[in-house]
């Protein structure tokens, strides 16, 4: 709120309820000696003043309150009554501020011990009546102000516009420098408000950053913790298990290699004793011929018939029981590398069995997909199981020759 007072008052500023009401209060306090007076005018004159004042404060009190209810053009309104009521009241009497000549002029007259004559220049001024006090106090009163003013008026009347002028300039530059004042306040306390929310910003970024940062190292931290954990446990498991796999894996291979080796053998005792049948076949066939042929030459001759004819059935007999004791005994061979071998192969496959266990196993432990417990207790009872001979047994495989001649003669 601001009020022109004048050429002698000067503009003033006030930036707040509270300061112009202050100031009312004040300029009320100063001129209260008034009321202390026991006649009726000097009391007059400081009802018609406490008045106007408390006119004033009333209109900014209701502005106050239609700005605490949103009512913003009342409030505007009454702001604008109280400075009408402050403007018309001390432009006409500028004696009212404290830089007024007049007013120290009054002031000094009171302190001197003549506070009623004051008193009444005052109602003087304000133009009320000075009916009540004793006839001698209002001439004194009347005599002292018109010689302080004639006085002035015969003396210093330049000097007096002067120095009003100056009083009204330099009213008016205070309240340019208060402005500017106030400006500059308001401005470094808007710039010192964006400051502290600025940094108030940066801060709670800062604090966010290093909480997902902490957060972040901790996950990071645990992380490779479980890691090298589940690294070392897979070490102690590996070197735990690193022996049996390996008895595991050769003798894989060993019973491997026997497997073709024997595998190897059976094809070539095949190919063998079929070869060796084959010759013996032709040369039992070549004898049976030979009897035949035998028998043919010595029909003519019949007292030697009979006993050539059983030498020749006696050769061919015993030929032939060797072809069938050679064909068993070559059937047998073949039967025994044929164990053999699948008894080397069902080994080699238990081995390999193992070995794949135990790998998927130290496999599972890295990659921690394992349930807790004492699980390696019961990998190395697996791997150390106890082992068959692998041999098939006689209900696996087909019959002998010699068990189709037992069952025929059966």
């Amino acid at each position: 709120m601001s009020a022109d007072f004048g050429e002698e008052g000067g503009r003033h500023d006030w930036w707040s309820h509270e300061e112009v009401v202050k100031w009312i209060d004040q300029l009320q306090q100063q001129w209260d000696w008034l009321q202390r007076q026991k006649h009726n005018p000097p009391r007059n004159a400081w009802q018609a003043i406490a008045n106007t004042l408390s006119n004033a404060k009333q209109n900014l009190q209701q502005a106050l309150n239609s700005v605490n209810q949103g009512q913003m053009q009342n409030a505007e309104n009454n702001i604008a009554s109280a400075r009408a009521v402050l403007e018309g009241f001390v432009r006409p009497n500028p004696w009212l501020l404290s830089g007024s000549a007049q007013r120290k002029f009054v002031e000094e007259l009171r302190d001197g011990g003549m506070p009623l004559e004051a008193a009444l220049i005052v109602c003087h001024w304000l133009k009320q009546d000075l009916g009540g006090p004793q006839i001698n106090f209002i001439v004194s009163a009347l005599l002292q102000w018109e010689l302080y003013e004639r006085g002035i008026k015969d003396r210093m009347k330049t000097e007096n516009a002067a120095l009003k002028r100056l009083v009204g300039e330099m009213q008016s530059t205070l309240t340019q420098y208060q402005d500017a004042e106030h400006t500059q306040t308001s401005r470094f306390d808007e710039l010192h408000g964006q400051i502290a929310e600025q940094s108030a910003k940066q801060q709670g970024a800062f604090d966010t950053a290093q909480q997902t940062r902490d957060t972040a190292w901790e996950e990071l931290l645990n992380h490779t913790q479980a890691e090298l954990n589940t690294l070392k446990e897979t070490y102690d498991k590996h070197m735990a298990l690193a022996a049996p796999v390996e008895y595991w894996d050769t003798k894989r291979k060993k019973h491997r290699l026997w497997s073709g080796i024997s595998f190897g053998a059976i094809v070539a005792g095949m190919g063998g004793a079929a070869y060796f049948l084959h010759s013996e076949l032709q040369s039992v066939g070549q004898a049976v011929l030979a009897s035949k042929a035998v028998e043919t030459a010595t029909t003519a001759q019949v007292a030697g018939t009979t006993t050539m004819q059983a030498l020749t059935d006696s050769a061919t007999t015993w030929h032939l029981g060797s072809f069938i004791l050679l064909a068993t005994l070559s059937f047998w061979f073949i039967r025994l590398l044929v164990r053999i071998f699948l008894s080397n192969l069902h080994l080699e496959n238990d081995a390999a069995e193992r070995v794949t266990m135990a790998k998927t196993y130290l496999a599972l432990i890295r990659n921690d997909d394992l349930p807790k417990g004492d699980n390696i207790s019961t990998v190395l009872a697996a791997l150390f199981r106890p082992t068959g001979d692998g041999i098939v047994k006689d209900e696996g495989v087909p019959p002998s020759t010699l068990e189709w001649f037992t069952k025929l003669g059966r």
